[in-house]
């Protein structure tokens, strides 16, 4: 193995685990930081799963959608709604992307 230590795969290299990026990257769209836990990179999986349910709960995208399914009148604060909704895509596509090229890398 080799003695240099790239970042985010050193937990991965000491064992030798080779992880797969599909399932890596589908993990952490099903739930963010599920794919870093799969990559044992556990402070930043809890970093991107709390990062995520601080903005969804202080901008109330999940309460947004829901009121908006059950009722299908729009968010009472429809800017407040989006602003949240994209701040949490993107911390779904950087869990995601960051996630797989961990994984991708811990096959090299």
């Amino acid at each position: 193995m080799p003695s240099e230590t790239r970042a985010g795969v050193h937990a991965m290299e000491a064992q030798g685990v080779s992880k797969n990026p599909w399932v890596a990257g589908i993990l952490s769209g099903v739930l963010p930081g599920l794919g870093q836990f799969y990559n044992r990179q556990w402070l930043k999986g809890v970093g991107f799963l709390l990062g995520t349910l601080i903005v969804d709960g202080v901008l109330g995208v999940t309460a947004g959608m829901i009121k908006f399914f059950q009722s299908g009148a729009p968010p009472e604060n429809t800017g407040k709604f989006l602003f949240g909704s994209l701040i949490v895509l993107a911390l779904v596509i950087w869990s995601i992307t960051d996630a797989a090229r961990t994984a991708k890398r811990s096959q090299m």
